[in-house]
């Protein structure tokens, strides 16, 4: 197996792999580290993902650059996972807050909804009518 941080004179490189850290996750947690690091990923064939980091003060300490970035990695992937989970939440949240603004947005929905479920209705019959 091979190493997850290697450190050179003045770079570390990580691997990482897409199936734990998809490439959104690695770019969000590489921008944070724009203002101390030039970065530089890799993709292989194999779903790894190296992310080299080339500081760019020199008295950085690159195991802790390393390490800090593992974090980041981490903090997005929570961030994201949790986006998921939470999205119809969010949704519906800010859908009342919206109508509650706009109260004539609440009937135009309604009949939005209702025409849709009509349209449905009738799609339903003409198919069962072919058969």
């Amino acid at each position: 197996m091979e190493k997850v941080i290697k450190k050179g004179k003045n770079w570390v490189r990580l691997t990482t792999n897409l199936d734990v850290y998809p490439l959104s996750t690695i770019y969000s947690a590489s921008y944070v580290f724009l203002d101390r690091a030039y970065i530089y990923l890799d993709k292989k064939k194999n779903k790894t993902v190296k992310i080299w980091l080339f500081p760019k003060d020199k008295k950085e300490n690159l195991d802790k650059l390393g390490m800090e970035f593992y974090n980041e990695l981490i903090n997005y992937a929570h961030y994201f996972e949790s986006l998921k989970v939470n999205g119809e939440v969010v949704k519906t949240l800010l859908q009342r807050a919206l109508f509650s603004a706009a109260p004539s947005l609440v009937q135009e929905a309604e009949e939005r909804e209702i025409e849709e479920l009509i349209k449905e209705l009738e799609e339903e019959e003409k198919k069962s009518a072919k058969k």
